[in-house]
């Protein structure tokens, strides 16, 4: 009787897989374990290398849950079911009669969504999750749990990846200090505005409307009624325009020299060379500026007054129709938009020279000038001067100086540029930390490197990192520094992380 009782005590603890004390091994080994961040993914990818006795019992299933944790933040994955083999012969039985009125739980069927896998076998582990960000610092833990017909049993949870500490956000303040200039580039000075700068001939058409705007007793210098051949005769109501319009504007103007009595335009005299050339190359850069257009050129042409009144006035005003012949040939400016006045005798120019000069005679020389009219003798007067020594001397030292196209101006108006200025306004947002409403702008602003790198940050920094990504890639590639320090930061947050094996300790 007590070798009976002793058979069946070993028998039954041989057929009843018991909860033991002991931590046997389950026989799982995870290989390859990685963590990836894939575009706006995150992807968890191991191989699991099962036991022939993972489940250590027949009649056991032993349940494996990924878990995702950081910062705060967990997301359960997908599990893993393993089960023994008297479970899958239950269950492969579900259907026949005897068993079909056992409760679900009892057949071991698997949990919606989980993979099976089996005793002595490799499973593939592969799970792609949308990316938040707490998820690129995230470690992974292995939650472990074993339940039979009877009970569950939870087993101690295995640390598979540890979390890393958190990464610095991308800065933005290397993005906010080129915005700030992309800014201030983007609404930079125009083509006009950029030769005005460099050039005093070249003008905005404000400055030349100011000028016909001005108030006068005579009748305007650029009405469109007066008075167009003006080679023959001044009237005196015009040439004190023409004297007016000259003084306020004579700061930087062109002058085009000729040759005593001659109205031919010879590029190489008296350094006319340089002069034509910024003339003909400031209008054909306006011609084919997308910010700026020329509207107007004014010549005035002018004469010394040694001679008849009658033969300078004709001598002025065919200098003048020189340089406007010479524009029209060497640009592909239209002649009505060309305006030309005769200056005539040119003796404001010959007072300015006096007065700077240390002549002995320079105040009756500028009482002469001042007071006798031209048509009553004024040269004369002149002439006669200390038997004619300061005028021989003027004859040969300043004369000369005034036989020119005395005042060339070029005159521009700015175009309106709503891709520019979309580009300029997003990019002084985004330079405010107003990402959202720099999107907004910058979707009808200039394609190219400042906006993809403008864009690309804006997105960034709302939180689209997946966006976010080809734009600044593309900013980087055109040479735009900031678009490749954000993209370092982003991959660095993005770089796979291997782990490598993980033992799964036995049940405890």
């Amino acid at each position: 009787m007590k070798w009976n009782l002793l058979f069946m005590t070993m028998a039954l603890a041989a057929s009843s897989p018991a909860f033991s004390s002991e931590p046997p091994k389950e026989g799982i080994t995870l290989s390859g374990l990685s963590l990836t961040v894939e575009g706006d993914s995150l992807r968890v990818r191991f191989r699991a290398h099962i036991g022939r006795q993972a489940t250590e019992g027949q009649n056991y299933k032993l349940t494996l849950r990924p878990v995702l944790s950081g910062g705060g933040h967990e997301l359960a994955l997908r599990n893993i079911e393993v089960y023994g083999r008297r479970v899958e012969l239950l269950e492969a039985r579900s259907g026949r009669a005897e068993v079909a009125g056992l409760p679900t739980h009892d057949l071991r069927q698997p949990a919606a969504g989980s993979q099976r896998a089996h005793e002595g076998e490799t499973a593939d582990y592969s799970v792609s999750v949308p990316l938040e960000r707490w998820m690129e610092t995230a470690g992974l833990r292995i939650e472990r749990e074993r339940s039979g017909c009877c009970r569950t049993e939870r087993l101690g949870t295995v640390e598979a990846a540890p979390a890393l500490p958190s990464l610095p956000e991308p800065s933005a303040a290397g993005v906010k200090s080129r915005a700030t200039e992309l800014a201030a580039a983007a609404g930079a000075a125009s083509t006009g505005d950029s030769l005005a700068r460099s050039f005093g001939f070249v003008e905005p058409l404000s400055a030349l409307e100011a000028r016909m705007n001005t108030a006068s007793a005579a009748k305007g210098l650029f009405d469109p009624d007066m008075e167009l051949n003006m080679g023959y005769g001044t009237a005196p109501s015009q040439q004190a325009e023409i004297d007016r319009y000259i003084v306020e504007g004579e700061k930087g103007a062109l002058t085009v020299h000729f040759r005593q009595g001659k109205h031919l335009l010879e590029r190489h005299f008296r350094g006319n060379n340089a002069t034509l050339v910024n003339l003909v190359s400031s209008i054909r850069m306006l011609q084919e500026s997308k910010t700026s257009r020329v509207v107007r050129v004014v010549i005035v042409g002018s004469a010394s007054p040694e001679g008849t009144l009658a033969f300078n006035d004709r001598l002025a005003w065919n200098r003048a129709v020189a340089l406007k012949d010479f524009l029209l040939r060497n640009t592909a400016f239209p002649a009505d938009s060309m305006t030309l006045f005769n200056g005539s005798e040119d003796w404001r120019g010959l007072r300015k020279l006096v007065a700077a000069s240390d002549l002995y005679e320079r105040e009756e020389i500028l009482r002469i000038i001042d007071n006798v009219p031209v048509k009553k003798g004024r040269e004369l007067e002149l002439m006669k001067l200390s038997g004619g020594r300061p005028y021989l001397y003027m004859l040969e030292h300043m004369f000369p100086e005034l036989r020119n196209a005395a005042f060339i101006k070029v005159y521009y108006e700015n175009l309106p540029d709503p891709a520019a200025e979309a580009l300029s306004r997003g990019a002084a947002l985004v330079s405010q930390g107003l990402y959202k409403e720099a999107l907004e702008v910058l979707s009808s602003a200039s394609a190219g490197a400042a906006r993809d790198l403008l864009e690309g940050s804006a997105r960034l920094f709302s939180g689209d990192e997946a966006g976010a990504a080809p734009l600044l890639e593309r900013a980087a590639a055109c040479g735009e520094p900031e678009a490749r320090k954000l993209l370092d930061q982003l991959h660095a947050a993005s770089a796979p992380r291997e782990v490598g094996t993980v033992e799964l300790p036995g049940r405890r």
